[in-house]
């Protein structure tokens, strides 16, 4: 529902840092039911938003609410080059932040994105990503009632992408995370049918900018 609090949207700035993996991890373990008991604090920020906010800067924004940080809006213009900025800088600093973990045994989620650093990134079909070059991600903490207000955010992030030359955005998401295939279908994303070379045990979205 609409409501009368004020909400600011504007560039992250690297101090957001911690804030920013502080609401990727509230909505992970929300989305799971349960707080991951980890000794690594930083693994899910790292996995899943850490690469946008130190490689792609210039295409991240963030929702605030009276000074606090409530929500983000991360994109990557082009996968392409994105991909190999992460091959010789990103990937080799989180191979040297986390052991590699015995692929053998039965892995943990935590355990499961570790090992994600160290094995070989396969990359997206070429046909695919001529049309939907750009990746993104958009949380909004589930305090955040108001639903023009992600539509607002999610509008800055697809028109600084599409200024850039962008014809299409895409997103990654678990089947069973029901709220996010809401929310990013809410703001105009289909799913994508299934292609050789898309991520096992995700659901890809895209949209046309």
């Amino acid at each position: 529902m609409p409501t009368s609090k004020v909400f600011a949207i504007r560039p992250y700035f690297p101090k957001d840092e911690a804030s920013v993996y502080k609401i990727c991890k509230e909505m992970y373990d929300d989305e799971m039911d349960a707080g991951l008991m980890s000794d690594q604090p930083d693994i899910i920020g790292d996995s899943l938003v850490g690469g946008f906010l130190t490689l792609s800067p210039d295409y991240c924004f963030v929702l605030e609410d009276e000074g606090s940080v409530c929500g983000y809006a991360l994109g990557i213009v082009d996968v392409h080059p994105y991909a190999r900025k992460c091959k010789v800088s990103w990937i080799p600093a989180m191979r040297e932040k986390y052991i590699k973990p015995e692929a053998s045994k039965e892995l943990s989620d935590e355990q499961k994105m570790m090992l994600s650093f160290h094995e070989e990134q396969q990359g997206l079909p070429e046909n695919f990503l001529a049309s939907f070059p750009s990746l993104i991600k958009v949380d909004v903490h589930t305090k955040v009632t108001d639903p023009s207000v992600a539509k607002s955010m999610m509008g800055c992030l697809l028109s600084s992408l599409k200024a850039d030359g962008s014809r299409g955005a895409f997103c990654e998401v678990k089947p069973s995370d029901r709220r996010g295939l809401e929310f990013y279908s809410k703001l105009g994303f289909l799913e994508l049918a299934k292609m050789e070379g898309f991520p096992k045990e995700m659901l890809v979205l895209g949209r046309n900018l």
